[in-house]
């Protein structure tokens, strides 16, 4: 099998533990940067995703990580024992990912897009559900697949999903007098958000852009993204 992995250059041990496993794995399996069979993360969670934003990612996904990561199937202190008995399972598990359009641009989330007010302002927002729109006012929105359900999304009062369902979760953050409350939607649920002053736009805890007065993004869910079996080890 042809592997590309994937430190997270900011933090050695991840890197280190890179050379380890290439040594590991070798000669039985081979390594690449283009091309792969699979993908190999190291460094936690965040680091699958910003290889997800990046458009890095090939293939069934493996995460190793540490005590925090929740979707890494693996730690970084017990990968020797469980990573032969993960790469050689051919069970795979899908998960969904959420496409959101601004303007002529689309953005791939894994987790969660956000759309957050700034300068301690109250975000004013249109939010659009399947054509009903409902005005809402509070510090921002959070539109997160349901492995991102458990992360930001459930820290600011959402459902926790398994991480393989297709449902979507729409979470207000601080709403003006709980006026909007948190939803579960159907996974072909169309969502648009038209912001009545500047906000900041995220995916996936990267920052975006600035959303000017009147610019609407738009989600929908995407296509789903392999892992190997055993994705969301804390749920």
């Amino acid at each position: 099998m042809k592997f590309k992995i994937i430190p997270n250059p900011k933090k050695p041990w991840a890197k280190e533990l890179a050379a380890e496993l290439k040594a590991f794995l070798f000669p039985t399996h081979s390594f690449v940067k283009k091309g792969a069979d699979a993908t190999i993360c190291i460094g936690g969670d965040g680091t699958i995703l910003y290889a997800h934003y990046k458009g890095k990612l090939e293939g069934p996904v493996l995460g190793i990580g540490g005590d925090k990561s929740y979707i890494c199937q693996l730690r970084k202190d017990n990968w020797k024992e469980g990573i032969q008995g993960v790469i050689g399972n051919p069970k795979r598990e899908s998960i969904s990912t959420l496409v959101c359009s601004l303007g002529a641009r689309y953005y791939a989330a894994l987790n969660d897009a956000v759309i957050h007010a700034t300068h301690y302002r109250v975000a004013e927002m249109d939010v659009t559900i399947d054509g009903k729109t409902t005005s809402f006012e509070g510090d921002g929105m959070i539109i997160s697949t349901a492995l991102g359900s458990a992360a930001y999304a459930f820290s600011a009062g959402g459902a926790k999903l398994a991480p393989t369902e297709s449902k979507l979760s729409l979470v207000p953050i601080c709403p003006y007098k709980r006026a909007f409350s948190p939803k579960v939607l159907p996974e072909d649920s169309n969502v648009e958000v038209t912001v009545g002053n500047d906000c900041a736009f995220i995916v996936d805890g990267i920052f975006v852009r600035r959303l000017r007065k009147g610019e609407t993004v738009a989600i929908h869910k995407g296509p789903g993204i392999p892992f190997f079996g055993g994705v969301g080890r804390y749920y």
